[in-house]
């Protein structure tokens, strides 16, 4: 059965929760996943606990973004913060904002009575005379006027080529990739920081002490910790991480491990995981904050138009949002 109405928004993630948060109109949205938050994901493990496996804290002292986060519903992660951990092991004393019930709440409650399809995953759009056609995976169809995408830039580029591919052609767009292990331990680590940050590691970018975010949610008998790798440690490995999960994952935990000084044991370890980001991060550019086409009613927007963070998402969205309005009222 084919579905019509006005607005369909793709993707479930901060940008599509601004354009949520300042729409004026009603708005499907439709999320390839089992739920809302995009990058901003929490993994919970029964038994185990929570750990936030993608967007790790939010620093801003943006008041409009502060606000459309709802500075009374969240919580500032306490602890000492670690950075350049392999050169001058500066602390960092910047407000860190999280969620202390997981980081995939900070904009849940935005998306409160809205209408979303869950692992709808867009495969196509078509354009049909004054109408969007959107085929997914599921070989499911529906037809709406106005379409906003709020997907990673690559994909966001393959939905659309057709339409888009001289606006893309312009910018040098990219992003990078990462790869982030979840690790419980049936024991402290006796470790002093909630949080290390490693510039130019061959295979760590950041570790953060989970038990320091949310400690209600969590089996008070063990320490969770979620690892990012670097950069250059996930291009090498993300195309085929799935295959050699176990391999990639002891590899990135021990790293971890020998850069705090203690020994890797098998037997300490209670749960592992890991999970692949294949755009994790963006670049900073010189672009504009989002694509508009009037005549199509195709709007694209992202962290990747001016960032990597959660706040470029948030001032991408505000900023299509704005021009989808001119046109629409």
């Amino acid at each position: 059965m084919v579905k019509q109405n006005n607005i369909a928004i793709i993707g479930t993630g901060f940008s599509a929760a601004t354009l949520k948060y300042f729409l004026k109109s009603e708005a499907d949205f439709f999320e390839k996943s089992r739920g809302i938050g995009g990058r901003s994901s929490t993994r919970k493990v029964e038994g185990i606990g929570s750990f936030d496996h993608g967007l790790q804290y939010i620093s801003t002292n943006h008041e409009e973004f502060s606000t459309f986060l709802g500075s009374n519903e969240n919580s500032i992660w306490d602890g000492k913060f670690i950075i350049n951990f392999n050169k001058n092991k500066s602390l960092d004393s910047k407000k860190r904002i999280i969620h202390s019930e997981g980081n995939n709440k900070l904009i849940k409650k935005i998306f409160e009575k809205s209408n979303i399809f869950f692992q709808k995953e867009l495969r196509e759009i078509k354009r049909n005379k004054d109408t969007w056609n959107l085929i997914f995976k599921d070989d499911t169809e529906a037809n709406y006027k106005t379409v906003l995408i709020t997907v990673p830039f690559q994909q966001a580029l393959n939905l659309t080529k057709s339409f888009t591919s001289d606006f893309y052609s312009k910018f040098n767009f990219q992003m990078d990739p990462n790869l982030t292990v979840m690790v419980a331990f049936n024991k402290s680590l006796g470790l002093d920081y909630a949080s290390y940050t490693y510039k130019d590691d061959p295979e760590l970018g950041f570790a953060a002490n989970e038990n320091t975010k949310k400690p209600y949610l969590l089996n008070n008998k063990l320490e969770l910790w979620t690892i990012q790798s670097s950069v250059k440690f996930a291009k090498k490995y993300i195309q085929n991480y799935r295959e050699n999960k176990n391999l990639l994952t002891e590899q990135i935990v021990k790293a971890f491990l020998k850069s705090v000084k203690i020994n890797y044991e098998t037997n300490t370890i209670i749960h592992q995981d890991i999970h692949g980001w294949l755009y994790a991060y963006g670049k900073q550019l010189s672009a504009p904050n989002s694509f508009w086409n009037e005549d199509l009613k195709l709007g694209i927007c992202g962290d990747y138009f001016s960032g990597f963070k959660a706040e470029h998402a948030f001032l991408s969205a505000k900023h299509l949002c704005l021009q989808v309005q001119k046109t629409l009222l």
